[in-house]
């Protein structure tokens, strides 16, 4: 057997990658992909658990000569960690926030100079904007835009808010965490 990780384990690690980093880069987390995502790793784990004792059980046994090297038995529970530290740490939502400031910023002037109808929010379709999807956006009498990236009928709904306002002007339950300059985490609460 060979001593690093096969062709369909990368493969998988690369799925697991690209699910971790579209489940835990938006303002809100995609339910829907956490509770997919957890089974899977807590399955692969299974999996590489029971993997690993067979084969120091066939080694002991002398069954099986050939020893893994450690590269190849570390390399899947890195690849699960990984993206999972990554994810904690806030890098995944801090890369998508800087690759899409610029558009949310165009978009945001475009919302203050009265180029986006708000009326019709609750039934426009979603917008692109930089790598979010835009479900409502929100101008507050003080200027403050707030639009919505993440809605989840399980848990509240998020995105961001653009105020000069130190934090912005609250409404209802709804709360604000600083990312920088005049850009807001927003969570809204029911």
């Amino acid at each position: 057997m060979a001593n690093y990780p096969s062709n369909m384990q990368v493969g998988f690690g690369v799925a697991w990658f690209l699910c971790c980093v579209v489940a835990f880069s938006d303002a809100g987390f995609n339910m829907l992909l956490i509770l997919v995502a957890l089974p899977v790793a807590l399955i692969w784990g299974m999996v590489w658990l029971i993997r690993l004792i067979v084969s120091l059980k066939r080694q002991r046994s002398a069954t099986v000569e050939v020893k893994r090297s450690v590269v190849y038995w570390l390399a899947e529970p890195v690849i699960v960690l990984f993206p999972l530290v990554l994810a904690l740490t806030g890098v995944f939502s801090s890369a998508r926030f800087v690759l899409s400031e610029r558009a949310l910023s165009d978009y945001v002037e475009q919302v203050r100079a009265g180029k986006v109808d708000l009326a019709f929010e609750f039934n426009h379709p979603r917008r692109q904007v930089g790598l979010y999807s835009v479900t409502f956006t929100d101008l507050l009498p003080d200027g403050t835009v707030r639009m919505l990236t993440s809605s989840h009928g399980l848990l509240d709904r998020a995105g961001f808010a653009n105020s000069s306002h130190t934090p912005p002007s609250r409404q209802g339950e709804d709360s604000y965490e600083h990312i920088h300059q005049q850009w807001w985490y927003w969570y809204e609460s029911w």
